[in-house]
């Protein structure tokens, strides 16, 4: 029997493609409205820029209302029943300023599934940098790029 990391990883990308993808769209959506970075990879400074106008857009097209339907079917994918149905809201499904992690107990454990679709460089400024797909697959741990949305998947 596969690992149930593993699977959860297989079940987002055979089976929830098209939302990876739809998170990159909305992402897209998002920094398109940046103005302060006009060559280089969209960035902005602002946190508002990012995390109210990125909700906004999951849910102008339908992303955030399916996240916990996805979230259920990767609880099932681990082998356990999901323990209560799941909201569009915290604790199952929140909008960072990274992307959308969604979140479940499975008994002593927690599944958290990590869509990041941003990534934050800290200087003398912060800064909310669009992830592309050179990058999407930057950084340690478990993780799959498709897009430019770094999917992490991980049980605490």
């Amino acid at each position: 029997m596969s690992d149930p990391t593993d699977r959860v990883e297989r079940r987002v990308f055979e089976d929830h493609g098209d939302v990876v993808e739809a998170i990159g769209r909305c992402a897209d959506a998002v920094a398109a409205e940046w103005d302060e970075s006009p060559t280089d990879a969209a960035w902005t400074t602002d946190r508002d820029a990012v995390v109210p106008a990125f909700e906004r857009a999951l849910d102008a097209a339908g992303v955030l209302a399916h996240l916990p339907r996805v979230l259920s079917d990767l609880v099932t994918a681990t082998g356990h029943p999901m323990p209560a149905p799941p909201v569009a809201a915290p604790p199952y499904v929140v909008v960072t300023s990274e992307g959308v992690v969604l979140r479940a107990s499975l008994g002593e454990e927690r599944l958290v599934v990590s869509f990041d679709a941003f990534r934050i460089e800290r200087g003398d400024d912060v800064r909310y940098v669009r992830r592309d797909d050179a990058t999407a697959g930057a950084g340690t741990g478990r993780q799959t790029a498709s897009g430019g949305v770094r999917v992490r998947v991980e049980r605490r």
